[in-house]
């Protein structure tokens, strides 16, 4: 159990890494995934054998298609900000807005007490969050401030569109083998339209190389797609959301980004907090 509920943090902490370490296009990056998770969802369904209701099938279709969006604009923010910066913001904001949706929607709160200790861990991330993007010297250029307004924006619009994925399917109460072959049809479906749109950027070579990418995803979304009916949105959402530590350390080594000894205290502290506050909403029974 404890195994299956990390899986989604490992993959999808690794997976950002990984297709950055590929210098391929958001679009190339997006197509690598999407075409990988079809191929396993199509795998997986014919092993699972799930049954079919046409609106959970439809919910799940749409629920991809929310998904490459917020993907797209995910690898996009990583253009813009270190990954190692962008995914405290995209984790955060995601695990806030799917924690309140499961527990306003599907009332996964079910006293004040629950709804005390979930806020406090909110803010606790929310806090850790800025810490980790503590920066010891401000560049304050115009240029720099629209490129972090940029990324800003993109990450936003990336949570809201990801916490759509992650929680639409719950509304029909789809299962997770139900929810993995439609919703990777969407998912290449609306990376196929995007790609129409950037044919300039679209290169066979970039996108193979983004195989890895959809592997350590769809790991990762199988794993959550199994604990949401065992432990529920919130708990599952909020363990997978270990990611970020992941991201923030591995994305600082692999990826090469220079830090000052303050700025590594306050990533751990940020680090420190973040962990905290996800332990305290996953601890809501």
């Amino acid at each position: 159990m404890i195994i299956l509920c990390l899986l989604p943090a490992l993959g999808w902490g690794f997976m950002p890494i990984i297709a950055q370490l590929t210098n391929a296009k958001p679009i190339n990056q997006l197509l690598g995934t999407t075409t990988v998770a079809l191929l396993i969802g199509s795998l997986f369904t014919v092993i699972v054998q799930p049954n079919y209701s046409s609106g959970s099938f439809l919910a799940a279709i749409f629920s991809g298609c929310f998904w490459s969006i917020g993907q797209y604009l995910q690898f996009y923010s990583f253009q813009l900000l270190p990954v190692s910066e962008a995914m405290p913001i995209s984790n955060g904001t995601q695990l806030i807005g799917t924690t309140f949706i499961a527990a306003l929607f599907f009332g996964e709160w079910s006293n004040m007490k629950m709804a005390g200790i979930g806020i406090g861990g909110i803010l606790l991330i929310i806090v850790g969050i800025i810490f980790t993007s503590y920066l010891e010297k401000q560049d304050n250029t115009s240029l720099l401030k629209t490129t972090k307004s940029k990324a800003l924006i993109c990450l936003l619009l990336s949570s809201l569109a990801l916490t759509i994925y992650v929680t639409l399917p719950q509304a029909f109460q789809a299962s997770g083998a139900e929810v993995l072959f439609p919703q990777a049809i969407g998912m290449w479906f609306l990376s196929i339209a995007l790609s129409l749109s950037k044919r300039d950027e679209t290169s066979w070579r970039q996108v193979k190389k983004n195989f890895g990418t959809g592997i350590a995803w769809s790991i990762a979304n199988i794993s959550l797609f199994l604990t949401i009916p065992l432990i529920g949105v919130a708990k599952s959402f909020t363990f997978s959301q270990l990611a970020v530590l992941i991201s923030i350390y591995a994305g600082l080594v692999f990826l090469k980004v220079q830090k000052t000894k303050k700025e590594w205290r306050m990533i751990s502290l940020g680090a420190a907090l973040i962990t905290i506050g996800i332990l305290l909403i996953g601890s809501i029974k």
